[in-house]
């Protein structure tokens, strides 16, 4: 039976991770412009990254944490039978991007800084104002070859490789570790402390008709499981992974 995860952030760093992931995931899902609508939820992505950023500067957080997962690859060492070889090999990754990433330049201000990106941006939040009239910038470089948009394309992306890089070891790291455990939510409801938690993980059965609503802070969370119809909701089984 397939199932559904979701993922719930209990802090303002663990947020801003998994939107920038989120937005970074739909822009290679759309980067290569093969169908109908993919440039404007490109554009829309690149738009909002760019607003995050604006509002964040994550590259101390990201590399606070990768040298946290470094330092925990010792213990990993003394596991039987563990691929010393790879283990070393992501000892260095770790390393390598924990340094880079508080040298680098602000993520996102050159993007900030291109002409096309900044006539789009002016205008999106009008709708329809992307419109020829409204971004002619825009229906211009529609109209170039596939190969000079790829260009664009890659040398903006270019600028988000290294925060790439280090948001998808990171997360990887963590949602493997976390292992899943299982939980009965009594009357669809669930609370647990949360010391020292940045994510829970809640794993569902797909044809259940329920979606779960979570709150909380670094102290505590609740969660509360809602039907998508009108149904009541009994005591829910599901399970349930920390990531600290």
């Amino acid at each position: 039976m397939s199932s559904l995860v979701y993922e719930y952030p209990l802090n303002e760093k663990c947020r801003n991770y998994l939107r920038l992931n989120d937005l970074l995931q739909q822009i290679k899902q759309c980067r290569s412009l093969t169908a109908s609508g993919q440039t404007i939820a490109l554009f829309k992505a690149l738009l909002d990254i760019i607003e995050l950023l604006e509002r964040c500067d994550i590259r101390t957080d990201l590399a606070k944490d990768l040298s946290i997962q470094k330092e925990k690859l010792a213990a990993w060492a003394q596991v039987p039978g563990i691929d010393a070889a790879a283990l070393a090999q992501l000892e260095q990754q770790l390393a390598e991007l924990s340094q880079q990433l508080p040298r680098a330049s602000r993520f996102g201000q050159q993007l900030r800084e291109d002409k096309l990106l900044t006539a789009i941006r002016s205008r999106f939040a009008i709708p329809g104002g992307l419109c020829s009239f409204d971004v002619p910038q825009l229906h211009y470089w529609l109209h170039q070859p596939r190969e000079n948009q790829q260009q664009d394309i890659d040398g903006w992306l270019a600028q988000l490789q290294l925060l790439q890089q280090g948001l998808e070891l990171q997360l990887t790291l963590w949602r493997e570790t976390g292992q899943f455990q299982s939980q009965v939510a009594n009357n669809g409801f669930f609370q647990d402390d949360a010391a020292h938690t940045h994510i829970i993980r809640l794993r569902l059965p797909a044809d259940q008709a329920i979606y779960p609503v979570v709150s909380g802070n670094k102290y505590r969370y609740t969660i509360r499981f809602m039907p998508v119809d009108n149904h009541e909701i009994g005591n829910v089984e599901f399970e349930l992974a920390n990531i600290k």
